[in-house]
């Protein structure tokens, strides 16, 4: 069985499905954060024709750079409530495995 579970009940297929969860339940259609500050995509450093391939690059409005990952996890620690919320009024968070019964 697939241990990547929302708190919600939400069983992902895997921790990138989890992932993409949790920014449905946070990131709200504006993408303005608590801050007022928008995060979305604002850029990609695309590979030039006949050069070898490259990591892309994605760029936020805010300013921060970096992989795919690394702009994926950005956005869920901005948009992130403390209290773990989402736009459905329900409580989402990795769900800890059931302990096994001996």
């Amino acid at each position: 069985m697939n241990q990547d579970r929302c708190t919600c009940g939400y069983q992902a297929e895997s921790p990138d499905d989890l992932a993409i969860h949790f920014g449905e339940m946070f990131v709200p259609d504006d993408d303005t954060a608590p801050d007022g500050q928008v995060h979305n995509e604002a850029a990609q450093d695309r590979n030039r024709v006949n050069e070898p391939p490259a990591p892309l690059i994605l760029t936020c409005r805010c300013g921060f750079t970096g992989s795919a990952d690394d702009f994926d996890h950005h956005l869920l620690a901005v948009f992130t409530p403390s209290d773990g919320i989402g736009q459905d009024g329900k409580r989402h968070a990795p769900a800890t495995p059931a302990t096994q019964r001996i």
